[in-house]
């Protein structure tokens, strides 16, 4: 049996939210994703108005980033949910490059 080790550890708080720490790249946004979709098929949101996605423990990041922000964006729109994103310098210059 192999296990798998994943570059980025995915905390889950049932009462706010998703903190991701380590990589945010093509090989862990799928898992990010699942999470944030499993956060509302799995937990109890009811009382819920914001769900924060804290991203500022991410070491490294590229485009992956941009995807899981649109992705948690369309999921918390479905549960006519706010998203709230906490990035760190790393992801800011993911979703916003300079030219």
């Amino acid at each position: 049996m192999t296990t798998k080790m994943s570059p980025a550890t995915i905390f889950v708080n049932e009462g706010s939210g998703i903190a991701v720490t380590g990589v945010l790249d093509a090989t862990t946004v799928g898992d990010l994703n699942k999470t944030v979709r499993d956060f509302f098929a799995l937990g109890d949101t009811r009382d819920l108005d914001v769900l924060t996605l804290d991203l500022s423990m991410v070491t490294m990041c590229d485009e992956a980033a941009v995807t899981a922000v649109r992705h948690a964006q369309a999921v918390c729109a479905q549960h006519e949910l706010a998203l709230r994103v906490v990035p760190n310098e790393a992801v800011r210059r993911a979703m916003c490059p300079r030219v």
